[in-house]
């Protein structure tokens, strides 16, 4: 999957005609999807950004990037050698506690490269930009810091996205690396914070039962099996 310019891909309005121009750009092996509302709200985006800064058309995205396997996901993402940029869009909206998670967990992800990350939110309903700070706080952003992000030196990278994340980069062993995981150094995935749930609910809800999950190798099974036991001995010997 390569970068793409968003301003190419707000420029048409018929949807159909968006997803197959998105496709043809990024190399992607499928159709993405692309919702209404998220297209509105990288239209205004970009918009914005006009205003404040020359070539936007310059820029250059990864579009709705999924790290395999994870499944965690990325709206936004500008990769230069030296630098990463990643903005979140949102179109309602939506509480600062759950932005500066979400933005905290991004740059965990993002870490693994090296690179200094700027981490930004944009909810277009109300034409708010924000960004996460070296200190963990959610503050309102200026348009002229995001651009002057946008615009720093460096090589954007033009190869395919997947070759820079790996699945084993994130997935820490709780038995090979229990300091790591006793210090909580990780994230779970959707899916996996989504079983952890139902597991848990019944748990306490029963008070008894058996349960099992399954997945091909590398996609952290151990992981949460670890992280449902220590949530357990929390309540529970």
């Amino acid at each position: 999957m390569k970068a793409i310019s968003i301003y190419a891909l707000t420029r048409n309005q018929n949807m159909e005609c968006v997803q197959k121009l998105e496709r043809q750009l990024s190399s992607r092996d499928f159709f993405l999807r692309i919702k209404e509302w998220e297209l509105e709200s990288m239209k205004a985006l970009v918009k914005q950004l006009e205003l404040h800064m020359e070539e936007v058309y310059k820029l250059r995205f990864f579009y709705s990037f999924q790290i395999p396997k994870l499944g965690k996901e990325f709206d936004l993402l500008q990769i230069k050698d030296n630098y990463i940029v990643n903005i979140e869009l949102k179109s309602g909206v939506v509480s600062d506690q759950a932005i500066r998670k979400q933005l905290i967990q991004n740059r965990y992800y993002l870490s693994v490269l090296g690179r200094p990350i700027q981490s930004y939110t944009y909810i277009s309903s109300q034409n708010r930009l924000v960004r996460l700070t070296h200190h963990d706080h959610i503050v309102d952003a200026d348009w002229e810091r995001l651009c002057e992000d946008l615009q720093k030196e460096g090589m954007n990278y033009e190869g395919n996205i997947e070759d820079l994340f790996r699945a084993e980069l994130y997935l820490i062993s709780p038995i090979t690396d229990p300091v790591r995981f006793l210090k909580k150094e990780y994230f779970l995935t959707s899916q996996q914070r989504d079983i952890e749930k139902k597991i848990l609910r019944d748990i306490y809800a029963k008070q008894s039962g058996c349960f099992w999950f399954s997945g091909i190798p590398g996609t952290g099974k151990t992981l949460l099996l670890y992280d449902i036991a220590m949530k357990l001995s929390v309540r529970h010997r």
